[in-house]
């Protein structure tokens, strides 16, 4: 039980990191340029993106071989 909670830990750190990147590229980046910046391993990457769609906080389209990926903004989304 002790690894499930370190697991669920670091998808949601890796969900808050992957939104204020977001946040700071404009609102706006690639799927690639998210990996790189972040040093985040596709799978963790892909399932911090997941978390974050599910949650309404992101939406993510095709863009060729990557995916758009912009922030959904809020009015109470102003830090």
């Amino acid at each position: 039980m002790k690894e499930e909670a370190k697991y669920k830990t670091t998808l949601i750190e890796n969900a808050e990191k992957t939104l204020k990147a977001l946040k700071a590229a404009g609102g706006t980046s690639t799927s690639w340029d998210l990996k790189l910046k972040l040093r985040l391993s596709g799978s963790a990457l892909y399932l911090a993106l997941g978390r974050l769609e599910a949650m309404n906080k992101i939406t993510i389209m095709p863009d060729e071989l990557n995916l758009k990926v912009s922030v959904i903004s809020s009015k109470k989304d102003n830090d």
